[in-house]
């Protein structure tokens, strides 16, 4: 594994960066909508949903691009347009500029968290752990970008849009210096599988069907409805019982250093030839940590719920990427900006869908059996739709 780490440093670096920026950005952005600039939660949902939408197109663009042209100049030109942008936000935040920076950060960032995955897909073919170590150096980078929030931010973004320039510009420069090294690694890949094709044919996996595809995608919107709920509903309903928002805060930088860890355990271990299943259990891990909070509260639960959806997303999410290139051939880029597209849009939704749920019944409960339902749900589809699928050929 160190050695995969010496040779694709540049990519897991990149991802280290633009992670770290995107980390710092999404959490302030409520706050500072309806803290600072005053607006009521209707306005500032419209913006977060123009924000979200912006994310998804940006996710679904970047893998188009990416795959037609070379990745080196769209991730250059994205990287040059985060810039502009993140200094325009230093100078420019009030409330005409900062819904503006906003929306363009999030069509920026999600076209280059999609490049950053499709080059990690075909690349992927050389060693199938890549995923996981890419997977690895976003979470620390979700931790470090969390954790400067509260040392950055007192009242003023231009400290926040300073380091938002410091990794801008560190991940401009590096991609620019190494991308045309993996763009010949994955030309030379290509050119090895086209000469030794017809001696394995048989060894290729088939491809996925398209409904094995679309149960995939919808697994991952769904899945991300449900996770959402722990970033957003779960630190209200942690407040009503008393418990404090640093708990809340302590229970994310447990997530972060369990994600680590439990990472770097499947990317020694991890075989792609489980990865459906692997998919299968992080579903039931991230519906068992509802399932717990339906009957029980207080601190101790909360951290084995929090041990349950971590184990779960560590498992889950960069299985679904890998899963659909070890199946797919070519247009990686369309398939990853797929991927990232569904996930952005399950996130936007999450909240909204909680929020409605909460204020419909009043209660938290009903709607931890919710997630816990509908990730049975998605289980059951995965177990039937994909899995069986793939264990017939």
């Amino acid at each position: 594994m160190v050695q995969l780490i010496r040779k694709m440093w540049p990519l897991l670096v990149l991802g280290f960066l633009v992670n770290t920026a995107y980390s710092v950005m999404w959490p302030l952005t409520t706050i500072y909508l309806h803290g600072d600039l005053h607006l009521d939660l209707v306005q500032s949902g419209l913006i977060l949903a123009a924000y979200s939408g912006c994310n998804v197109l940006g996710g679904y663009l970047g893998g188009v691009l990416t795959d037609r042209y070379s990745a080196r100049r769209v991730g250059v030109g994205m990287l040059v347009g985060l810039i502009l942008d993140a200094g325009a936000g230093f100078f420019w935040n009030g409330l005409i500029g900062y819904p503006i920076v906003l929306v363009i950060f999030g069509l920026l960032t999600g076209g280059m968290l999609t490049l950053i995955t499709a080059m990690t897909a075909q690349l992927s073919h050389l060693d199938g752990r890549l995923f996981n170590l890419l997977y690895i150096f976003i979470n620390v980078g979700l931790v470090v970008g969390t954790a400067s929030i509260g040392v950055l931010y007192h009242g003023s973004l231009r400290p926040i849009f300073t380091l938002l320039l410091g990794c801008y510009v560190l991940a401009a420069v590096l991609w620019a210096g190494h991308a045309r090294h993996f763009e010949q690694q994955v030309s030379h890949q290509t050119v090895y599988e086209t000469a030794a094709k017809p001696s394995v044919a048989s060894a290729t996996p088939k491809r996925l069907s398209r409904l094995q595809l679309v149960v995939i995608l919808l697994s991952l919107v769904f899945m991300w409805v449900t996770y959402a709920q722990w970033m957003s509903n779960v630190s209200v309903y942690i407040q009503n019982e008393g418990l404090g928002i640093k708990l809340y805060s302590t229970l994310w930088v447990y997530n972060g250093v369990l994600l680590i860890v439990v990472q770097a355990l499947m990317a020694k271990f991890g075989r792609s030839k489980g990865l459906p299943w692997q998919i299968l259990v992080g579903l039931v891990a991230i519906g068992s940590s509802f399932l717990l909070l339906t009957n029980h509260s207080g601190v101790v639960i909360l951290f084995v719920a929090m041990t349950l959806l971590t184990i779960g997303e560590a498992i889950y999410v960069p299985g679904v990427p890998a899963l659909i290139n070890l199946y797919t051939v070519g247009n990686e880029g369309k398939y990853q900006g797929l991927v990232n597209a569904f996930s952005s849009l399950g996130k936007a939704l999450g909240p909204v869908i909680g929020g409605v749920v909460i204020a419909q019944f009043s209660s938290f409960p009903m709607l931890f059996w919710l997630c816990a339902v509908v990730d049975g749900l998605i289980a059951a589809g995965f177990l039937v739709g994909v899995i069986a699928g793939l264990q017939k050929e």
